[in-house]
């Protein structure tokens, strides 16, 4: 292999890219990459939001159906990015795309009390989850997150977060500060973030029952709000242990605590979301993504104590906390997500779960039967490929991997005809069948060869 650093790949400097399968890469996509200069003159990255990094570059993307996309180049995949976390029934469904339709012939925003859609889909939510007694819509994760915090200092009457080490709610400044997950800067302290802002945060380390309950115990008296991600999304899939969530829970509800789960991206995982597959009540559950049909819509809720700090009603006409967010609750996202949640049954669940387990376990014996150390994490339509001697469960033992091999695999499967991440995630629709994932291990177990991994 031959290290390649080219003005497409600033952030890669200690990357080495195979030579072959960067050259097919680039043979394969060279109207992306003019198109991407032309953009990135005018928008930073040259797309205009969500997760946009690709080694060497990234494809530009015109179309969608079913499970499949098409660059401007005119190159198929099957996408396993799925929007950002987004579309679990896949591309341009009808029965969404219908929804949508019918709703834009009516109203596309109001900004103002609706007699419907808002219910139903609270409604919808609130039967899979009974946690949720009462909700409150925005229009993305971070807003949703920073919402909840904010609920939980005014009840508490502390001031400081708890996240774990790694994980990722949200681009705000306190949801950043802290330990990196997919920023590129070697610091606690983001550029941007103010040391004001840093001292709010308290980390306590993930999957460590133990080492997690010193942390939060030493500092309880000033925390307003613990915040976990099921599966610790973008620090490369890995799921929380049973045990883990259900210390998470006790530790929290002995100090007081409120107790936030972030299930922007677990949604899919079962029935009433990780939180009904770890068997767990939060205080608070933030939503995003999935919930809104691949349109932007986002939910908090939990108890009616907590969330009641937003009904001015019962406070004499004025709230102590006020959520004013002009999409929150815009109704042609709302009909959407109406519409996605109506077909996510639970035989849907079970099914993608069922897939994400096949996936998995395949690359598992992928790596067994080469004697190499490519591993899968993950839960539900979730995983996550990683290159390292010791099974990753945490931050830590994700940064002791060797993320340029994956980098590289992954350069060989968008060649295959696999739309992926660069950092190795995959994500299943509910279009995936077992036929498809096994196309997927074996363009892995070829794309193993080609960048001469095995």
């Amino acid at each position: 292999m031959e290290r390649v650093i080219t003005k497409d790949q600033p952030l890669a400097s200690g990357v080495n890219l195979h030579r072959g399968e960067e050259q097919r890469y680039r043979a394969r996509t060279p109207r992306s990459r003019e198109l991407l200069e032309r953009t990135r003159a005018l928008v930073p990255t040259g797309h205009g939001g969500g997760m946009w990094y690709q080694l060497p570059y990234p494809v530009m993307l015109e179309r969608a159906k079913g499970t499949q996309v098409w660059d401007v180049d005119g190159n198929e995949y099957v996408d396993m990015r799925i929007g950002d976390w987004v579309m679990v029934h896949g591309h341009c469904n009808e029965r969404i795309r219908e929804a949508v339709h019918e709703q834009m012939g009516r109203a596309v925003q109001f900004g103002c009390p609706e007699w419907d859609l808002a219910y139903r889909l609270g409604s919808l939510i609130q039967e899979r989850m009974p946690s949720i007694e009462k909700l409150r819509y925005m229009a993305s994760g971070t807003e949703t997150n920073l919402l909840a915090l904010r609920l939980a200092r005014a009840y508490t009457g502390r001031t400081k977060l708890a996240k774990a080490v790694g994980s990722y709610h949200g681009i705000a400044d306190i949801l950043i500060a802290g330990t990196p997950s997919i920023r590129y800067v070697d610091t606690d302290l983001p550029p941007g973030v103010t040391p004001g802002v840093a001292q709010d945060v308290v980390e306590y380390p993930y999957n460590d029952p133990d080492g997690m309950e010193e942390v939060i115990s030493a500092k309880a008296d000033e925390i307003a709000a613990l915040i976990v991600e099921p599966v610790l999304g973008a620090s490369g899939m890995i799921p929380a242990t049973p045990e883990f969530i259900q210390r998470l829970r006790e530790v929290t509800e002995r100090h007081g605590i409120v107790f936030i789960f972030d299930e922007v991206v677990t949604f899919p995982m079962h029935y009433g979301g990780a939180q009904a597959y770890f068997g767990v009540r939060p205080d608070l559950t933030t939503m995003s993504k999935v919930i809104g049909g691949g349109l932007p819509v986002a939910a908090l809720g939990g108890s009616a104590e907590i969330m009641n700090q937003l009904e001015p009603t019962l406070h004499g006409g004025r709230a102590p906390v006020t959520a004013a967010a002009t999409f929150g609750g815009n109704v042609t996202g709302l009909a959407a997500g109406i519409a996605c949640l109506e077909m996510l049954t639970p035989e849907v669940h079970d099914h993608i779960h069922a897939m994400g387990d096949r996936m998995r376990a395949g690359i598992d014996a992928l790596g067994n039967r080469y004697g190499i150390p490519l591993h899968a994490t993950g839960a539900g339509h979730l995983a996550g490929l990683h290159w390292a001697e010791e099974r990753v469960v945490d931050f830590e033992t994700k940064t002791r991997g060797d993320d340029g091999k994956i980098t590289n695999l992954v350069m060989a499967l968008m060649n295959d005809g696999w739309f992926t991440f660069s950092f190795g995630y995959l994500l299943l629709s509910r279009l995936m069948d077992g036929h498809k994932v096994d196309e997927l291990l074996s363009a892995l177990e070829r794309g193993l060869h080609a960048v001469e991994l095995a």
